[in-house]
């Protein structure tokens, strides 16, 4: 019986910990939940343009990695590519359903709205709404199209994707598109309402990545900033140490 004991230990713990952890989702659900739906109403509604509402912004360079972390969170292929491939500003609303219930999607801008039927064709559905709303495959537009998830795999969250910073403009891409792609996330991370979420390669010089410096400049201490390593598989042999000292 003695042998027993730590195992009935552990099972009650377990037990108290799935009981804590079930009236912390509880409380979620009627406390936290109804306050995310309501932003991302008022998001809809274009209240933003005279009130700032709290926000989760994902920026970083190109090629960075976002769309890897946006899709580990989601569970859906979003738009990749070389270049610039976020080309207006994309509201990601997650929401956590229970286990068994089927997976739902839906996808709007402007005037338009439309379910996705499967995980599968939603990569397809937003580079389409991004032609609509841009008429080519090179410029960028601020307008917002917004992608619904839920899911029982998914975390209760909304994020906003920006387009990835660009250095060199590529042919058939305005001189200014650069300076436009910085005024746009500009805008939106200067909010002290805003939460930045930063994505930075572990490859690269990290100190100097274009996102991280914008973001210490309207945040210079900080206190809303995340930062967010991605590609830590193509690290030089030799400077693994230096990434560690940065995490």
């Amino acid at each position: 019986m003695l042998s027993l004991c730590p195992f009935l230990i552990f099972i009650f713990v377990v037990r108290q910990a799935e009981t804590s952890m079930s009236t912390l989702n509880q409380q979620y659900d009627e406390k936290v939940r109804p306050l995310i739906d309501l932003i991302d109403s008022l998001r809809s509604l274009g209240v933003e343009k005279d009130l700032a509402l709290p926000a989760i912004a994902v920026i970083g360079d190109q090629s960075s990695g976002k769309s890897s972390v946006l899709e580990a969170l989601s569970g859906v292929a979003l738009p990749r590519g070389s270049g610039i491939v976020t080309r207006c500003p994309l509201e990601l609303k997650m929401m956590r359903k229970k286990k068994g219930e089927a997976w739902y999607g839906k996808i709007s801008y402007r005037d338009f709205e439309e379910k996705i039927k499967e995980p599968a064709v939603v990569e397809k559905m937003i580079r389409e709404a991004q032609l609509k709303l841009i008429g080519n495959e090179m410029g960028i537009s601020s307008e917002l199209i917004s992608l619904e998830i839920a899911s029982p795999d998914v975390p209760d969250l909304t994020l906003i994707d920006l387009p990835g910073i660009a250095r060199v403009a590529v042919d058939g891409q305005s001189a200014d598109i650069g300076d436009k792609i910085k005024t746009m996330i500009q805008t939106v991370i200067s909010k002290q309402e805003t939460i930045n979420l930063v994505v930075v390669p572990c490859n690269v010089d990290i100190a100097t990545t274009e996102a991280l410096n914008m973001a210490k400049l309207v945040d210079p201490d900080g206190e809303r900033t995340l930062g967010v390593l991605t590609k830590p598989d193509l690290v030089d042999k030799g400077t693994e140490e230096n990434v560690v000292k940065i995490v």
